[in-house]
């Protein structure tokens, strides 16, 4: 069982397009997947209430208040449990964090979000999780132009670099198939490709992205047996 939380104290990185992304990847390799949305938006409410979601993908509203019960509950009947925090830095980033196996910092290419990364990932060090260590966590690279890297993003890769951040070997590139999972309510599996354009990319960085996290939680479980 693994607890997995989409990070960031700053809005429009990303973050509940891919723990949408994240469910699905894991609902098609059987798992039953589990959505806490802790945004006081509630978009990934709104996704699965509206929408065709598979029916091993479930997701709870929560805040302050009620994360740490859901997420014991969620631990307690599903495989894999995402967390999707609000965009600012405040007490239910810090639970979550806490509760977490990996903590994942999607990032848009430009300097703000490269900011805040470097700002969360400080948060993600300070926070011990059940084991009594810092998360296994990266910055995840979102929105990415597709084909040519420009000298912006190379700048911004350089600067995550040499300030030392892990960074995910995986990026989500700029498709219309991550912006029709919420126009759509579904999972980028169940999208119609003769609609969408580009959903069997998408669907192979996603699942790039949830082997990726998967091995990295394994093995930081291994190095600490």
């Amino acid at each position: 069982m693994a607890v997995i939380t989409l990070a960031s104290s700053k809005g429009g990185c990303g973050k509940s397009t891919t723990a949408i992304v994240l469910a699905g990847q894991f609902a098609e390799q059987g798992y039953r997947v589990r959505i806490i949305d802790a945004d006081p938006k509630r978009r990934v409410v709104r996704w699965a209430a509206s929408g065709m979601v598979p029916e091993t993908i479930t997701v709870k509203a929560a805040d302050h208040t009620s994360l740490a019960t859901e997420v014991r509950n969620a631990e307690l009947d599903n495989d894999v449990v995402l967390i999707d925090v609000e965009g600012s830095a405040n007490m239910v980033v810090s639970m979550a964090i806490g509760r977490s196996h990996y903590v994942a910092i999607p990032a848009n290419p430009s300097a703000a979000d490269v900011e805040d990364a470097i700002q969360m990932v400080g948060l993600v060090n300070d926070i011990p999780n059940n084991a009594g260590k810092p998360a296994v966590h990266a910055v995840l690279w979102t929105r990415v132009p597709t084909g040519f890297r420009s000298r912006e993003f190379n700048a911004l890769a350089k600067q995550l670099e040499e300030a030392g951040i892990p960074v995910c070997d995986v990026v989500l590139s700029e498709r219309s198939a991550y912006k029709s999972l919420i126009s759509y309510s579904t999972t980028l599996d169940r999208l119609p490709t003769d609609e969408v354009p580009s959903v069997d990319k998408a669907r192979s960085e996603g699942r790039a992205l949830a082997e990726a996290i998967s091995a990295a939680i394994l093995g930081a479980q291994e190095k600490a047996a």
